[in-house]
């Protein structure tokens, strides 16, 4: 299957002091983590940031298109700049996504409508899910009228979300953990 890997870097990085892509963990930035993911599915890579400082990372960055910080205003910058229908919407704050949940979401690609998102426990990944084009205009829709997080567009689709155990051994919560201060770093 044929996609494009967008990651979301423009977080502001309040408790990290620092660009959070930038940091090292494990002995890499933070960001490589994403990047090595989607090299191992596609080549066609692009990261949302308004930072220039990630300018030198070695694929395109994208700026937000709408002046208002949140996930959602850098999935439509990703997807109004993508060339693919569908797209794999990765953060780089999540190291440990893996490989097989990847496999896991495009073997249910052919099930899905405009959109296929983890959810365990009750919970629902939207930051690490594929996101068709066709999402464009729905997703400026919901900017513009306030409804900024991408939960509040997931419940809209149907045939939208897969639920995820335990993925080879590790437990979501190792899977979907979030690097936000520098005591994750550890």
């Amino acid at each position: 299957m044929n996609f494009t890997a967008i990651i979301l870097a423009g977080g502001r990085s309040r408790r990290m002091g620092a660009n959070k892509a930038l940091m090292a963990f494990r002995g890499k930035p933070l960001i490589q983590f994403s990047i090595d993911l989607a090299l191992q599915f596609t080549n066609r890579i692009l990261i949302v940031s308004n930072s220039h400082e990630l300018d030198s990372i070695g694929f395109p960055v994208i700026g937000d298109r709408f002046p208002i910080k949140a996930p959602l205003v850098g999935i439509h910058a990703g997807l109004e700049v993508s060339e693919t229908p569908w797209n794999l919407v990765l953060t780089c704050d999540m190291p440990n996504v893996s490989k097989g949940l990847i496999e896991l979401l495009i073997a249910g690609l052919p099930h899905a409508d405009k959109l296929l998102v983890p959810t365990h426990d009750g919970f629902v990944e939207p930051l690490c899910g594929f996101y068709h084009r066709d999402l464009l205009q729905q997703i400026a829709a919901n900017i513009e009228s306030g409804r900024l997080s991408p939960l509040d567009m997931i419940t809209d689709i149907s045939n939208r979300v897969m639920s995820v155990g335990d993925l080879a051994g590790e437990t979501p919560a190792y899977v979907f953990k979030n690097v936000n201060s520098t005591n994750d770093l550890v």
